[in-house]
């Protein structure tokens, strides 16, 4: 389901995000471009501390206190929030976008049952009733088994990967036009990491916008539609998974595939990331703050 006539999900247009350290701003993102259609699972890959996760709390307004918004703009389904104060977030997440976190014990509370943890969620963004009957339904849905059962229990009488799957459900409760799932695999093993997939695959599929922040791009080749590459805060590579996966257009997007396991080529010997090619993307990105009077 993707109608590209829609108002996208989510279209973040020449973002710029910079954090303070002492008296200095430091930039973290650099003018990043990227849009998420409804329907869509759009994957944003690149190593650790690319800046992949600030995009992710850039688009859901939970940026640190000492993190700031020095250019662009952030829609969500055509409501520009760049600007937006706590309080207007708080009436948008949760309802019109919504994240599954890396590790699901972030985001849950350890000493409140999981019932009414859920239960906040649909109280906030609809109109409350027939809430039992409701948090029974999503947790059927992300195919939990003994659901009256699970809303009784508190986080840690639950699996990691029973744990995801709630967080899964409290994040698809009010049907958000958009869901930004930041690494929802990685703390989970194999199996249980398929189920969640499928999961997810199943969002979309409901017309939901689903952004992948991931590291894992057997995961993206599987799940995804679409991707954007990141690197140091700068979108480097973007395009179909198709056409990236078959004919890379950047070094760097080139050296990720490279250091990609392969079940198809056994053969294939996995070659690290070139030192020079780091280092180079590093000088351009300070090219790019001097352009702009940034110091990093």
């Amino acid at each position: 389901m993707n109608n590209v006539n829609a108002t996208p999900a989510l279209q973040i247009s020449d973002l710029h995000v910079e954090i303070r350290r002492a008296d200095t701003w430091l930039p973290i993102l650099r003018g990043v471009n990227l849009s998420v259609a409804p329907g869509c699972i759009h994957a944003l890959v690149g190593e650790s501390g690319g800046g992949k996760s600030m995009v992710a709390k850039a688009a859901t307004g939970l940026l640190p206190q000492a993190a700031r918004i020095s250019g662009g703009s952030i829609c969500i389904d055509g409501k520009d929030v760049t600007q937006w104060s706590e309080n207007q977030w708080r009436t948008l997440r949760g309802g019109a976008v919504s994240m599954v976190l890396q590790d699901p014990m972030t985001a849950l509370n350890p000493v409140r049952r999981i019932g009414a943890q859920m239960a906040d969620v649909l109280r906030a963004h609809t109109d409350g009733k027939d809430i039992e009957t409701t948090l029974v339904g999503l947790l059927e849905q992300v195919q939990l088994r003994e659901p009256q059962s699970v809303l009784k229990a508190y986080p840690h009488q639950l699996s990691g990967g029973m744990r995801q799957r709630v967080v899964i459900a409290m994040a698809w409760a009010c049907r958000p036009r958009l869901i930004i799932c930041d690494e929802p695999t990685t703390a989970l093993d194999v199996t249980v990491q398929k189920q969640v997939l499928r999961l997810i695959h199943r969002l979309a599929g409901d017309g939901q916008g689903v952004l992948l922040v991931t590291h894992d791009l057997g995961v993206v080749a599987k799940l995804c539609r679409s991707l954007s590459v990141i690197h140091a805060g700068r979108i480097l590579e973007e395009g179909s998974v198709e056409a990236v996966f078959a004919q890379p257009q950047h070094a760097y997007t080139r050296a990720l595939l490279a250091a990609t396991p392969r079940f198809d080529r056994p053969e294939h010997t996995l070659l690290p990331v070139d030192d020079d090619l780091i280092d180079s993307l590093n000088a351009q990105a300070r090219a790019y703050d001097s352009e702009r009077g940034v110091s990093a």
